[in-house]
């Protein structure tokens, strides 16, 4: 007797189980994949308890002042997207209180890059623009801006363990990840000459993007990472395992760009614990290694902060010049850094989205948790 068919509740069970793994192989080998499949199947979205919000109390003279000089670019964004008179003032009223609390939550230089990324969001909201944006509105923005700030007030006043922190966080973070590389990050920070805030938002985009999809797109990277190592240790090269893992190891970077970092550390008198990787194997075992990770990844971070001067300094002029330092350690890397990382064509077009939209924020958070001075 031939078998019975399975039944029609069976077939969709089993193609639902089918597309979930092929969702999750792509998350696990595409950063631009990650932010889908979380939504689709990363389950429920990350629940957490109201917080106050951020204390204001009474602003200074010379808040009130900061505070001018970002009320007429903002009445420039708002002018852009064509509010009414009528939401005009409100979202004023919303802007100047956001300003106060990151003025008291963050300080002064990251407040005036929490509005300067307002801004842009805000602008980006223009339909005639056809660019990426976050939100769909301006109230929108400045809402999840407050939502931050409370989130990180909250973290600065009660000094919660990871696990709290990460329960009450507005999306999922990985701060027990971070911290456990914060000397790595710190080091490779100190040695590229950048800010440390950057580097560890990556890292947390990048893993608390592997716990999606149930923890499987963790487990698929790590596997398809050792794969091809594996294969460049024996033959030389990953061959067709290395189309799965192009990005190798804790922030994702590749290993074609692991091996064009050599002059630049080298100007920079930066050494690794092996050699400076010139093929596909010697820069996945870089990759591999988190003390010659970081400071690959910090050296790409650099030139990616470099590209982004309005200016290309010049090549042969002090790579630690004053200016250019300025540039690479604004409060503004915290949402360049980790933008150009994740999407280099829309960090260079002044676009935002969420990878980077968040990262800045998580910038802010462990500048403030873990490497404050």
């Amino acid at each position: 007797m031939s078998a019975l068919p399975a039944s029609p509740v069976r077939r969709v069970h089993i193609g639902r189980w089918v597309s979930a793994v092929l969702a999750l192989s792509l998350l696990a080998f595409s950063p631009t994949a990650a932010f889908y499949a979380q939504h689709f199947l990363g389950g429920p979205a990350q629940q957490s308890a109201t917080l106050p919000p951020a204390r204001v109390g009474v602003p200074s003279a010379e808040v009130v002042r900061s505070y001018a000089l970002t009320a007429l670019s903002f009445q420039g964004a708002l002018a852009d997207v064509r509010v009414s008179e009528r939401r005009r003032l409100s979202l004023t009223e919303m802007q100047y209180q956001t300003y106060v609390q990151a003025r008291q939550t963050l300080g002064p230089a990251r407040a005036s890059a929490t509005m300067r990324l307002l801004n842009t969001e805000i602008r980006n909201q223009n339909p005639a623009l056809s660019r990426r944006s976050v939100f769909g509105s301006p109230e929108a923005a400045l809402n999840n801006v407050q939502g931050w700030l409370a989130f990180v007030a909250w973290a600065e006043t009660t000094r919660p363990g990871d696990r709290a922190l990460a329960k009450q966080a507005p999306v999922p973070i990985a701060p027990h990840i971070v911290r456990a590389n914060r000397a790595n990050i710190v080091r490779a920070a100190n040695a590229l000459h950048l800010a440390p805030g950057g580097l560890a938002a990556i890292l947390d985009n990048e893993q608390a993007g592997a716990r999606s999809g149930f923890g499987l797109s963790g487990w698929l990277r790590t596997f398809t990472d050792t794969v091809a190592l594996r294969a460049t240790e024996a033959y030389g090269s990953s061959g067709a395992t290395g189309r799965l893992s192009r990005t190798v190891g804790l922030t994702q970077m590749s290993w074609e760009d692991a091996v064009g970092q050599a002059d630049r550390l080298r100007s920079l008198g930066v050494t690794l614990n092996g050699p400076y990787p010139t093929d596909e194997a010697q820069a996945r075992a870089a990759l591999n290694s988190p003390y010659d990770h970081f400071l690959l990844s910090a050296s790409r971070l650099r030139g990616y902060l470099l590209a982004s001067l309005p200016t290309k300094p010049n090549p042969y002029a002090d790579p630690l010049s004053p200016s250019t330092q300025a540039h690479l350690t604004d409060a503004w890397a915290n949402f360049l850094g980790p933008a150009w990382h994740n999407n280099p064509a829309l960090a260079s077009s002044g676009q935002t989205w969420p990878y980077a939209w968040n990262a800045f924020f998580k910038a802010c958070l462990y500048e403030q948790r873990l490497f404050a001075r």
